[in-house]
């Protein structure tokens, strides 16, 4: 994983972060899509900003529904719910971010300004650490926050990653150390890339008389 920040969550480098975290990129989309359908029963009549809010509480109690039993534990660390891995010294959080979300060359941020304490996971974040060291963490090491950033819109592609935060300016999210994109908006591994694509080929050869004068 050396030299990249930006991962897509099929890439082989992501798959092996990902197991070092006791995480995986389908529970993690499972997650994301869970809390987009509940969202998406939100009409104009709910208050402003409520489909915001029930993306957020989906999308932690997805997370806790998935993955908490043997690895992961609920966790409510300054009143941000969310799921803790005890042993990793890790915490994973979830955060509606803005339309650059899944975007591999832009970083994307938080739609909602941010308080204290995400200035304080942001903080933590940038000392360094590596998933799935054999050593335990003792309880009283500042535990890393890896954000779980959802774009949900109407009439837009819904949008995710797995995002470790570091430098915090005012109220917003600046920049990752790492970013692990699950959904793009164009599918679920990553940019559709040219070599993809065929040329289109003919599929019915029709021979057409041609008169001459």
């Amino acid at each position: 994983m050396a030299g990249r920040a930006v991962l897509f969550a099929a890439d082989p480098e992501a798959i092996e972060l990902l197991q070092g975290m006791e995480l995986d990129r389908k529970g993690l989309i499972e997650v994301v899509r869970f809390a987009d359908r509940e969202r998406a029963l939100c009409t104009s009549n709910d208050v402003r900003g409520f489909d915001l809010i029930t993306v957020n509480d989906k999308a932690a109690r997805g997370l806790r529904e998935i993955f908490c039993g043997k690895n992961w534990v609920k966790d409510e660390t300054d009143n941000q719910a969310g799921i803790r891995n005890p042993r990793l010294g890790i915490r994973v959080i979830a955060c509606n971010f803005d339309d650059n979300t899944g975007n591999e060359l832009v970083d994307p941020t938080n739609r909602v300004a941010k308080g204290a304490a995400s200035r304080t996971k942001a903080r933590c974040n940038a000392t360094g650490w590596l998933p799935g060291l054999p050593e335990i963490v003792p309880a009283d090491v500042a535990v890393k926050t890896w954000v779980l950033g959802i774009y949900s819109q109407e009439n837009e592609p819904l949008r995710a990653e797995l995002s470790l935060p570091i430098p915090f300016s005012g109220d917003r999210y600046t920049l990752f150390s790492k970013r692990i994109i699950l959904l793009s908006g164009i599918d679920e591994t990553g940019p559709v890339r040219q070599e993809n694509f065929e040329r289109p080929r003919p599929v019915e050869v029709v021979d057409i008389a041609i008169r001459r004068k």
